[in-house]
């Protein structure tokens, strides 16, 4: 080999370790400079689990310098450039985006289940799946509602690429009905161990034959469009009447239209600056449902946050769900959308916000525009009081976990309606944690 070309080779090698070794060193230069901790050092500071590791990459990226100056211009060009959409979102066909995990689930449905321990790149998986796990703490929460003598009714959701593949890919173009999401193989071995679901899947396919002009998902969220949340509501409540479980007609509901601009959830996880600019907000036209006596259907200030009760008399039906049955119900994300026609004017609309870190944060919530969602659809089409718990992201755990809390809501409850993200399938053992019922009230 030639002094030239060796030189040639030094150099490459010393511009590529220059390269990745010039931003963990400038970091650490302005940790230094800033008098804060350096931040790599916490790598040493606790136990190397599964966990704790990825508390440690998470850290890195908040307080990378790097990531909070540049990444937003990269993400920008990126996207002017390559139509890139980020980590989180993929560009479809006519604008739509997607969620990409919820298409990462139908490329890859049933993965095996790893070790939950900390130790789980030493330990392989036991053989059992990510569905085999949601399918035992199905079974597990339906059998603990027996013990209690109520019943229940599984609702998973379809995810939009799973309604909509053709716009995702020109290759789904006339094969809409023909698309079977990998969930419905869930509902199967549910069945098989006499778990009652409604198949909101069969129910979507026939409105998307029945009514194609009738969107159900929006073009830029991850959510269902109001259609989409009256088709589920009115599925559940047909599945409920098929089972005999629908409680007495007792109330009558009146509605009106209103219209919200959404600029849509996936669009805001790009990250990309001005992004929202590129995009004309989607037009949503809700049907707000209200009790002629009582008003619109959302939580009073003095509620758990996230959990309603029907003021008036008690409700026989109890709805867990996430964000599914949030959206056009509860507060939400200012930055999601706003009002272009008022309606109902929403009892508790200016005080009955998140909470971030037990305060209430009052400059980023809102209606949108309240009382329009799946659960006062669901009530509507019963003509009967509905109770629920929300937690955005947090239908597989969470939810079952605030109700273990909260003994109240589950007195005199005959179903208990459980309705998740079909995507959530995907989390298998990890994200679908036991929990125990609340204790009974009175003796």
């Amino acid at each position: 080999m030639s002094d030239h070309r060796r030189k040639e080779e030094i150099v490459l090698i010393g511009c590529f370790l220059a390269v990745i070794g010039v931003v963990p060193v400038s970091q650490v230069v302005i940790e230094l400079c800033r008098g804060e901790r350096v931040q790599f050092t916490d790598v040493f500071r606790y136990k190397p689990t599964a966990g704790n590791l990825r508390q440690f990459e998470r850290n890195l990226e908040d307080k990378s310098w790097f990531q909070q100056a540049l990444r937003p211009q990269m993400q920008r060009l990126l996207f002017h450039a390559l139509a890139d959409t980020g980590s989180k979102a993929m560009m479809g066909r006519d604008g739509w985006l997607f969620y990409r995990p919820d298409v990462r689930y139908l490329v890859e449905p049933n993965r095996l289940e790893v070790d939950k321990s900390g130790s789980k790149w030493v330990r392989p998986p036991d053989g059992s799946t990510c569905r085999d796990s949601v399918v035992r703490a199905i079974i597990r929460f339906r059998d603990q509602l027996r013990e209690r003598g109520i019943e229940l009714l599984v609702v998973p959701v379809p995810g939009k690429p799973c309604v909509y593949p053709d716009q995702l890919t020109r290759r789904a173009v006339g094969k809409e009905q023909q698309f079977r999401s990998p969930t419905e193989d869930l509902l199967d071995d549910l069945r098989k161990q006499g778990v009652v679901a409604a198949d909101l899947f069969a129910a979507f396919r026939d409105s998307r034959k029945n009514a194609p002009a009738e969107t159900l998902f929006l073009a830029r969220d991850t959510h269902w469009t109001p259609a989409g949340a009256r088709a589920a509501a009115n599925a559940a409540a047909h599945r409920l009447r098929e089972l005999g479980w629908a409680p007495p007609e007792s109330r009558r509901y009146e509605t009106s239209n209103v219209s919200v601009r959404r600029f849509g959830d996936v669009l805001e996880m790009t990250q990309i600056p001005g992004i929202q600019s590129e995009f004309e907000p989607e037009v949503a036209e809700c049907e707000q449902v209200r009790d002629p006596a009582l008003g619109v259907l959302i939580p009073s200030p003095s509620d758990r946050p996230g959990t309603y009760r029907f003021p008036a008399q008690k409700a026989s039906i109890l709805v867990l769900g996430d964000s599914y049955c949030r959206i056009y119900q509860t507060p939400e994300p200012r930055s999601l959308g706003e009002m272009t026609s008022q309606g109902e004017e929403v009892r508790g609309k200016r005080s009955e916000l998140r909470e971030t870190n037990g305060k209430e944060d009052r400059a980023t919530r809102t209606v949108l525009p309240g009382s329009a969602g799946f659960l006062s659809h669901l009530a509507l089409a019963l003509k009967a009081p509905v109770d629920y718990i929300v937690s955005d992201g947090g239908a597989a755990t969470d939810v079952r976990k605030r109700l273990s809390t909260n003994p109240e809501i589950l007195e005199d409850k005959k179903v208990v309606i459980w309705e998740f993200a079909e995507r959530d399938v995907a989390l298998g053992r990890q994200g679908w944690e036991d929990a125990p019922l609340p204790p009974k009230l009175g003796p």
